[in-house]
């Protein structure tokens, strides 16, 4: 069983419930530090991947591992062979995930959209009061580059967007304001332009739709947009302007406001929401004194990038890895994760014959991915033929099974835009546990494509040596049920030293099968160098399981 998307689940709560107990800790801390904490937590979680992808996994045994006891043993023969196909698998859960993340995203594009249609309606707002209140409002900010003001013709809550070049919408109402409320409002919006407001929450807007699927990527959306807007109200409140009379107008702007609708509000920030409005009121009016949050930020900070890394690296799950294997397995979630189901149409095919080479058809066939658990099935056709299509790169166990032979596995490693094609036999399953495979000379199990074929050299060329080994682990099930005995393997070893093309020989077990397959896969040896030059072997590997009394 597959723990990668638990993990993912389980990784960036870890840094993101981390983040709102910093948030909310000190108790008098103010909404700036608040809102950095939350920001800091959206960008940790953006980092975490790729630090899970570099940062070799330390295992935490704290799942049970029956079995302990009980012995597994390996041999291994090699033997000169030539280069073998590559092969890979449609992921479902990808496709689900990217699904997921356009729904999530489209209220923001939405938002974008209406609000650049509200902006080709607006004209600019030359009112020399309000200009010059700009002017001096901007000075007192330190805001080099004054954000453009825009005058809408119609009814709407004062806003700010623009992610390169800020603007601020006002209704058309704006001009017959108080002076009080020209203050209040372009302050408050300008706060918003100096703290870069617009793409932190836009930030926080696509990692949320990146994490849909994390509750709490939600819950710290919504945090860090309260915590803009309070950050916000403490600066108008900075500036002088009485808590009574702040109140006041936001009171009387939301009232005022009866557009209700909020196409607009994933992409700009409007300044009274309604919703937020009476928790706003209350820390206005009841304004309390706040630590000084610099070195608390800096130190809570701290905290999460250390949280950040520990998730990145402990592992908790009950996988069989080592360094490197875990280290694969990371780098292949994380690719998984950045590529687009589009881009690759690779092909895994094969016709199915029996041992009198007549077609086997109605063979149920399933095609497996260890690294991130994507499973597809099929059955064989009339003509014994097969085939998976549109499969992004990456490594896969075939299993192929009907009633009456014996199961049959095969493993491939395949490429963008591969196409195998492979000839399966199926052996009937009441003489498979009395044939000695490797006295019949080529494995009976597959039909080589065209091409060079495997040359056995036995004695004359340097065994490869293996240089990173992961253990198998007994299945539960096949100790349940007393099974023991060896699980006999062939496959290549390329050039670079990685197992391809593993075919299974013998096995008293399905369940012993997939868990030699599983671990085998992730071995790693040397070049074997032929006359100088690196060459392919074929090995022979025997996976002994054997329970102890």
């Amino acid at each position: 069983m597959s723990w990668v998307w638990a993990s993912l689940l389980i990784r960036s709560a870890v840094i993101l419930a981390a983040a709102e107990a910093l948030r909310r800790f000190p108790r008098r801390s103010g909404p700036v530090y608040r809102h950095r904490i939350m920001l800091a937590g959206f960008g940790f979680l953006l980092l975490w991947p790729l630090l899970s992808s570099l940062i070799p996994a330390i295992h935490l045994p704290l799942w049970p591992h029956l079995g302990m006891q009980d012995a597994i043993t390996i041999q291994t023969t090699f033997l000169l062979d030539r280069t073998a196909p590559a092969s890979h698998a449609f992921n479902v859960p990808l496709l689900i995930w990217m699904s997921g993340a356009l729904l999530a995203f489209a209220p923001v594009l939405i938002g974008y959209l209406n609000v650049v249609r509200m902006a080709r309606r607006a004209v600019p707002l030359t009112d020399s009061r309000w200009r010059t209140l700009l002017d001096d409002l901007c000075g007192q900010l330190n805001i080099a580059r004054k954000p453009e003001l825009l005058l809408f013709p119609g009814q709407i809550m004062a806003m700010t967007f623009g992610v390169r070049r800020p603007r601020i919408l006002l209704p058309a109402d704006c001009l017959e304001w108080p002076p009080s409320r020209h203050c209040s409002v372009l302050l408050h919006e300008l706060a918003h332009v100096q703290r870069r407001d617009v793409p932190a929450q836009l930030f926080a807007h696509v990692m949320t739709a990146l994490w849909w699927f994390q509750p709490l990527c939600w819950t710290g959306r919504a945090s860090l947009r309260r915590e803009s807007e309070r950050a916000c109200d403490a600066m108008v409140l900075g500036s002088g302007i009485r808590p009574s009379d702040y109140a006041m107008e936001l009171l009387e702007i939301a009232q005022n406001f009866s557009g209700g609708r909020r196409r607009w509000s994933s992409a700009a920030i409007m300044m009274a929401r309604r919703g937020e409005l009476e928790s706003r009121l209350n820390a206005i009016l009841d304004p309390q004194p706040y630590y000084r949050t610099r070195r608390l930020s800096i130190a809570a900070i701290a905290v999460l990038a250390l949280l950040t890394v520990a998730a990145s690296a402990l592992n908790i799950f009950p996988e069989p890895q080592n360094e490197q294997g875990g280290l694969l397995m990371k780098r292949s979630v994380f690719s998984g994760l950045l590529a687009s189901a589009g881009l690759s149409a690779a092909t895994i095919a094969g016709s199915l014959v029996d041992p009198s080479g007549a077609t086997v058809p109605n063979a149920k066939a399933l095609l497996y991915n260890p690294d991130t658990a994507a499973k597809q099935e099929t059955t064989t056709a009339p003509d014994g033929k097969f085939s998976f299509d549109n499969l992004p790169a990456g490594q896969y166990i075939l299993r192929i099974e009907k009633p009456g032979f014996a199961s049959l596995f095969r493993e491939f490693k395949v490429q963008p835009d591969s196409k195998v094609d492979r000839g399966l036999m199926l052996k009937l399953g009441s003489i498979q546990e009395q044939v000695n495979i490797k006295a019949q000379g080529q494995p009976a199990a597959t039909a080589e494509p065209a091409g060079a074929q495997p040359i056995r050299i036995g004695g004359a060329v340097e065994a490869a040596k293996l240089i990173n080994k992961v253990d198998p682990i007994y299945p539960a099930a096949a100790k349940a049920a007393g099974i023991q005995g060896g699980v006999s393997l062939e496959m290549v070893i390329s050039k670079d030293g990685v197992p391809e093309d593993i075919k299974v020989i013998s096995s008293p077990s399905d369940d012993l099968t997939q868990s030699a397959l599983e671990a085998v896969r992730q071995w790693r040896y040397n070049s074997t160098l032929l006359n100088g030059a690196p060459v392919e072997v074929i090995t022979d590997v025997t996976v002994n399981y054997t329970l102890a009394p």
